[in-house]
């Protein structure tokens, strides 16, 4: 009698986690030691009444203060929120994964991921409302909600195409911006009649109002800046190509499970975190010697650098992110610091928050002012500051086992309403393990 053939096997839906999948422990603590260098490259989004270098910290300064700029735009500015974008699309998978080992359907867990962004945006509406118009959840959230409606069952292969895709053209962008600056400064010199009426335009936007709303001493007008800011901004970083090519990324690896077993990505990792912070930091040199006086440009041209630092700062980005992979492979069990490393990156939209809630009362016009009166190097202080007291507090958190207070709103939020779907939706079973309590 002929053997009944078997059907071929299929490989899983990527959203069905692998087996005995938990918390990881890399993204958690990139999450935490990258919050300190939000609250360094959000300082300057405090400084007001004092005149601005192209990266809004005071043009004068002390040695020190020009150095710790440099260091800034080598390997902070344009950097950390790509690197945030690349865990923000991670956790979209960790998100689905925890979902589905708990027996929740496809078309359910689509739905909590768009809730889940359509809060971030809310959040990100409140938190530029009552204090800092830089915000950046409105932007993620928007983010989210387009690549989870034009991604959600692609296959990898597109998933990394698209991603190399949009950080090509970034990276283009950058190339092209430069080109144009030096196009601008042949025009000025064939020209110096060009050069006279750009320097009248300078001169005229310099005396702009404050749209950060920092240096408004009332709080309600400070607060119709921010708004009008983020209802411009938000929208915008979406063309910002790197922040959906990150995401993209943070899909692709963690689809793969390159953080959860960094060991067995050991090569790629290293690839990865070489190649990208070498490119990255490279990239911020130009706008570091800027700063250092090493490269004197018209005030016309000082936005060249700067253009092509952003363009790719991405590169440095997910380089950090790997570079935190290779850490945990290095030594799986955290010490203390990294302990509280992932405290704080367990509540990262907490820890995030705070550090608004502490540096906009303290700096801003319609606050305490201090934002008028420090250096470059005073308001990195009060950043670091602040951020080590928000490590304290989700250490406390930790100890006792209880989540970030934003953390606990929004899954209340996203969760509230739910539909009741049944555990078995037709599809393959989970594996065991897939709900363990680290799970996301």
């Amino acid at each position: 009698m002929a053997a009944t053939p078997q059907p071929a096997t299929r490989p899983l839906p990527w959203y069905l986690p692998p087996a005995a999948s938990g918390r990881s422990l890399a993204p958690d603590l990139a999450r935490g030691f990258m919050l300190l260098l939000i609250a360094l490259a959000n300082s300057s989004w405090h400084l007001w009444g004092q005149t601005p270098s192209m990266s809004n910290h005071p043009a004068d300064g002390s040695a020190l203060d020009r150095a710790l700029r440099a260091v800034l735009a080598v390997a902070v500015e344009g950097r950390v929120y790509p690197m945030f974008a690349f865990l923000l699309g991670y956790g979209m998978v960790q998100f689905a994964r925890s979902r589905a080992g708990r027996g929740v359907h496809p078309l359910e867990i689509r739905r909590l991921l768009r809730r889940r962004h359509w809060f971030l945006v809310l959040f990100g509406f409140v938190h530029a409302l009552l204090l800092f118009a830089g915000d950046v959840l409105g932007a993620y959230g928007l983010l989210g909600l387009a690549l989870v409606g034009l991604f959600f069952n692609r296959s990898d292969k597109v998933i990394l195409g698209w991603g190399i895709a949009f950080t090509a053209l970034m990276a283009l962008g950058g190339l092209l911006g430069a080109a144009s600056g030096g196009w601008l400064e042949s025009a000025i010199t064939a020209d110096p009649e060009i050069g006279r009426q750009v320097q009248e335009s300078i001169a005229s936007s310099s005396g702009s109002f404050d749209i950060s709303g920092s240096g408004e001493p009332n709080y309600l007008l400070a607060a119709l800046y921010r708004t009008l800011m983020w209802l411009v901004a938000s929208p915008g970083s979406m063309l910002l190509l790197t922040l959906p090519a990150s995401i993209l990324f943070g899909w692709w690896a963690a689809r793969r499970g390159v953080l959860e077993q960094p060991a067995a990505h050991r090569r790629l990792l290293t690839w990865v975190a070489g190649v990208g912070i070498g490119v990255g930091w490279a990239a911020g040199v130009p706008s570091a010697l800027h700063h250092m006086g090493a490269l004197p440009l018209p005030e016309y041209l000082a936005w060249v650098p700067l253009t092509i630092a952003y363009s790719f700062g991405g590169f440095a980005g997910i380089g950090y992110a790997a570079l935190f992979g290779l850490v945990t492979a290095r030594r799986p069990t955290p010490g203390r610091l990294g302990l509280a490393l992932t405290a704080v990156g367990r509540r990262s939209l907490s820890a995030y928050l705070w550090q608004s809630i502490i540096m906009a009362p303290l700096l801003a016009a319609w606050g305490l002012g201090l934002g008028q009166h420090v250096n470059t190097a005073g308001v990195l202080a009060i950043a670091t500051a602040t951020w080590l007291a928000g490590l304290g507090l989700c250490v406390w958190l930790d100890a006792r086992q209880q989540a970030g207070p934003f953390e606990v709103l929004l899954r209340r939020l996203v969760n509230r309403g739910r539909p009741a779907v049944p555990p078995a939706w037709g599809g393959p079973a989970p594996h065991a393990g897939a709900g363990a309590p680290g799970s996301r």
